[in-house]
């Protein structure tokens, strides 16, 4: 990893065995829809031409790559050195230039500027104290030029507590092996925050090779908590919508919202 002397080591994997597993789980998420987005909302409330991106949180840079691939130049931070290798790997495929660093996003130093920042896939959801949230918001104001955008998606509350989360079952093959991830969420109106318990069974001829079981606890918000939290950590918010819209309104119906911030 390239992060060697700015950025200091996570204290620990948000990701642990389940990451090998992450892009094959969502190898059908559309990450060329999500960009194509992100590309049309810069272009829509940038001041001036955007050409620097830091991508929190980038993952397997699934995001970041399509984006270096737009012309963008792309920075990357995750705390996954699983999650990091995977995505030196994609990039080297794509032949893109993504800079990817390990690091905290609430401690991460990079000593330079960007005009966007984005966290992407409930990055934010994981900042589930106000404590952390205050400090990856401080960090990536630290982190973006006077009037550059913060653009990230969250869980929506009144949707998460008007729909409630349920019990789901994945399968995903590869090859003549089968992935099972079952999901069982853990609703908390107190906290804000639903406890995602995932227990992914890896398959091969009637055998399993590997039990894996991790928790991650999300946390979801409401649209006058960010406006404040924003407001006090140096931005102001711009707009909010439903998750790939432009102009509507957010329901109940709407899970993912879509934050975009300016930094003042």
């Amino acid at each position: 990893m390239p992060c060697v002397k700015l950025c200091r080591r996570a204290e620990l994997e948000v990701f642990g065995q389940y990451a090998q597993y992450y892009d094959l789980f969502y190898g059908e998420k559309d990450y060329r829809g999500e960009v194509d987005y992100v590309d049309a909302l810069i272009k829509k409330y940038a001041l001036g031409d955007a050409r620097t991106i830091l991508d929190l949180g980038c993952g397997t840079a699934g995001h970041a790559v399509l984006l270096a691939q737009k012309g963008y130049n792309v920075t990357g931070v995750d705390r996954s050195d699983t999650m990091l290798s995977i995505a030196e790997e994609k990039k080297r495929q794509m032949k893109v230039s993504v800079e990817l660093w390990n690091g905290d996003i609430c401690s991460v130093e990079l000593d330079k500027r960007f005009d966007v920042a984005i966290a992407m896939f409930a990055v934010i959801g994981y900042q589930t104290t106000n404590e952390r949230l205050e400090s990856a918001l401080t960090n990536t104001a630290k982190h973006l030029n006077p009037g550059g955008l913060f653009i990230f998606d969250a869980w929506f509350g009144p949707a998460v507590i008007a729909q409630k989360p349920q019990d789901k079952m994945l399968v995903a093959e590869a090859g003549a092996e089968k992935i099972i991830r079952f999901t069982h969420p853990e609703l908390d109106i107190l906290t804000h925050t639903v406890s995602v318990n995932f227990n992914v069974l890896h398959i091969a001829n009637d055998k399993v090779l590997q039990s894996v079981e991790e928790m991650h606890k999300m946390r979801f918000f409401f649209p006058k908590e960010l406006e404040f939290v924003l407001a006090k950590t140096g931005y102001k918010v711009v707009e909010m919508y439903p998750f790939m819209d432009f102009c509507a309104k957010l329901t109940e119906n709407d899970w993912n919202m879509v934050v975009i911030a300016r930094r003042t």
